[in-house]
């Protein structure tokens, strides 16, 4: 997805670090320290619902349930945000559609993060099932190898996670 790079949501915190041509590495680094349990950003106007499941949207509600649709593409820097089965930040999407425009939704941060780390998070945690799976690549010591969405995943391991609560609902319903 190509970003506006005269046009970030959060300049002041973070930067677009560009991978190779066409290999999906480029990444979203910190430009300063959070603590844990920080807010790092606040999600805003620059979501937009959007009726494709696409690999760079990010789903907020039960897709059964949502009047529209359940997903939305964040159109900011924050699509760089990589995947990790250990992963530093969570985007918290409470309530909804309505979640976002009372000022609910936002990215925070699960651990301390250091200045130049990249951030990362459980792409389970947001997504049921994924437009487009793949093999994880993180390489850290609890890798969960092929990541589809939360739907095939065993309870006790989402247990380890943040979890919005969209997930643990379909999650529940389908047990």
């Amino acid at each position: 997805m190509a970003i506006d790079l005269k046009k970030l949501c959060f300049p002041e915190s973070f930067e677009i670090v560009p991978g190779p041509e066409g290999c999906f590495e480029s990444k979203l680094t910190s430009l300063r320290d959070f603590s844990a349990g920080e807010v790092l950003a606040r999600l805003g106007q620059e979501c937009q619902i959007t009726q494709t499941k696409a690999y760079t949207s990010v789903q907020f509600d039960d897709e059964a349930r949502a009047q529209t649709s359940a997903h939305f593409e964040l159109n900011s820097e924050l699509v760089y945000i990589n995947h990790s089965c250990q992963p530093n930040v969570a985007f918290e999407l409470p309530g909804g559609w309505q979640g976002l425009e009372d000022g609910r939704w936002c990215l925070r941060s699960l651990t301390e993060i250091k200045k130049g780390e990249a951030l990362t998070f459980a792409y389970f945690s947001t997504e049921w099932d994924m437009a487009q799976p793949f093999e994880c690549r993180c390489r850290s010591e609890h890798c969960l190898g092929w990541i589809s969405g939360a739907k095939d995943m065993q309870q006790q391991i989402l247990d380890r996670y943040f979890i919005n609560e969209h997930i643990k609902q379909m999650k529940q319903a389908a047990q």
